[in-house]
């Protein structure tokens, strides 16, 4: 299947529905528009959750899916193999009555995009619409209302031009039928309206080629039709377009998988379901509910690098090298009951193809690994004389301490977790740099000292003033280093941060303190005294 149309979304959705329903779990993965809103916003090593929470919400906020992957998967017992069957949907808002989507781009998201051959002319001219509950409450109470209000310039000069030729075919006797082209999508639905509202004496119905049909009726025929008409329920049904598959994964509550999934959690949150909260507290029960059973293979890879060091292919964490590894001869064999995973005949372009950054292609590659490395530890160290393959069950619980951890890039954490506590911070403590007094030491600022200590490892600097900084490491490999290289620097004094020794807030406030406690004293013995 693979790509899915705006055309044929509809016809397709009760199968794609079917298959949610009876699978063991789903795969997903997004392509959108803009990574990151501002400077403010990149990723930092400084970053608790809540931060980063609170920069992904303003980046969430302006950009748009582009691209949705949705893979199922199901076990068959049988043959020890799991079917797969894959989607891509383009996703693209659909302007209707007053909705009109308003979304920014990144220019580096789209050259990403198109460097990975992303097809911009599905994205608009054959792209899945979708509307969150605000929208559809909205949209509801438009169509509530008799006369459909267009979203103005060019929809509302095709409705004028499809008035005109049917005031023109009544003027001259109106024949049988008038056959007029129709755009594709939801103005269809307007031209229908209007046409019915415009003109008592005509009923218009969907034709061949993109066409309407428009017929001269009596009063008892548009009365019947009138008491069938189901065209608000079709406009609402046809512009909702992925929310019903959004709907049918949060309703089922079948195990969602995916890579790296913050952004793709929160944009389909966005998106598909309301606003984000403010709170992150909120976010991370509400996605819970949304979603109860989340595994994200990025961290489940980087915390199964050592228990499965023996295996040796689980040396990246980047999901097309992960893939690659666990798709290769050893990566299959090296435990016993290795299951076999099958794309389904119409879905099989992602076993004969690579297609990275598609997003079908890479929610196939996420639920691939995620079987694969599921199998690997549970199979790890038992024996041959094991007579069965496990069931998918039994993954989950060999899995249930990765369940809801979601890894996050570069921040104080290297996962949040959406149904408890986050966890605390693996990252090595926080450097203090103290610049010397001199005048070649006021000439370094902080993309210099980023410069320098790169050499080390990641880091991020966040300045204090002009001769203070304080500086994030990646690893303590890197702090350590950075440490032993600047222990005698002439220009650069490096230390581990103490918050009691170098903030200066802290001291304020404790010698605020002291100063309050000196008074207090110093009054109650004049008190006495006097």
């Amino acid at each position: 299947m693979c790509d899915v149309k705006r055309d044929e979304f509809l016809r397709l959705l009760p199968d794609i529905k079917q298959k949610i329903q009876d699978c063991d779990f789903v795969a997903i993965d997004t392509e959108f528009t803009g990574l990151c809103l501002s400077e403010a916003c990149q990723p930092s090593l400084f970053d608790t959750p809540q931060e980063r929470y609170r920069k992904l919400r303003q980046t969430v906020g302006s950009f748009i899916i582009c691209q949705v992957g949705v893979s199922v998967f199901k076990k068959d017992m049988k043959y020890n193999r799991f079917d797969v069957w894959s989607y891509n949907f383009h996703l693209f808002p659909q302007s209707f009555a007053t909705l009109d989507v308003r979304f920014g781009c990144q220019a580096s998201s789209l050259e990403f995009l198109c460097h990975h051959n992303f097809d911009f002319n599905k994205f608009v001219y054959e792209g899945v619409p979708y509307l969150d509950q605000d929208q559809e409450k909205q949209l509801r109470k438009h169509l509530e209302q008799t006369c459909w209000p267009s979203a103005g310039g060019s929809q509302q000069d095709q409705l004028q031009l499809c008035c005109s030729m049917v005031s023109q075919w009544l003027s001259n006797g109106g024949g049988t039928e008038l056959n007029i082209p129709a755009p594709k999508g939801p103005l269809m639905f307007l031209i229908h309206r209007a046409l019915r509202t415009s003109f008592p004496e005509i009923w218009t119905y969907d034709a061949a080629n993109s066409q309407i049909a428009v017929r001269k009726v009596s009063q008892e025929k548009r009365k019947e039709e009138e008491e069938k008409d189901d065209l608000a329920d079709r406009a609402l049904a046809s512009l909702l377009g992925f929310t019903h598959v959004f709907r049918a994964l949060t309703q089922t509550g079948k195990p969602v998988v995916g890579h790296n999934m913050l952004m793709d959690l929160m944009l389909l949150y966005s998106k598909m379901h309301k606003p984000l909260p403010e709170k992150y507290s909120h976010f991370k029960r509400d996605i819970h509910q949304l979603f109860p059973c989340i595994y994200d293979t990025k961290h489940i890879a980087a915390e199964l690098k050592k228990p499965l060091a023996e295996f040796a292919v689980l040396q990246s964490s980047i999901l097309q090298e992960l893939f690659d590894a666990l798709n290769s001869h050893k990566g299959r064999f090296m435990v016993l009951h290795s299951p076999a995973i099958v794309a389904a005949a119409e879905c099989d372009r992602y076993t004969n193809e690579s297609h990275p950054h598609e997003a079908g292609y890479d929610s196939y590659m996420a639920g691939y690994v995620f079987i694969r490395m599921s199998h690997l530890l549970t199979m790890q160290g038992i024996s041959k004389q094991q007579p069965v393959p496990p069931r998918f069950r039994r993954y989950l619980e060999v899995l249930k301490g990765f369940q809801d951890r979601v890894n996050v890039i570069r921040a104080s954490v290297d996962h949040i977790c959406l149904s408890g506590e986050d966890p605390a911070s693996r990252r090595p403590q926080w450097l203090y740099i103290t610049l010397a007094q001199s005048k070649a030491a006021r000439t370094i600022n902080s993309a210099q000292i980023a410069e320098r200590f790169s050499a080390y490892g990641s880091v991020d600097i966040r300045p204090l003033d002009g001769s203070h900084f304080l500086v994030a490491a990646h690893s303590f490999y890197c702090a350590k280093d950075i440490l032993r290289a600047y222990r005698s620097h002439k220009l650069i004094h490096v230390t581990y941060y103490n918050m009691w020794k170098h903030s200066s807030t802290v001291q304020v406030l404790l010698w605020t303190c002291i100063g309050v406690s000196v008074l207090g004293i110093a009054w109650t013995f004049l008190s006495k005294s006097s």
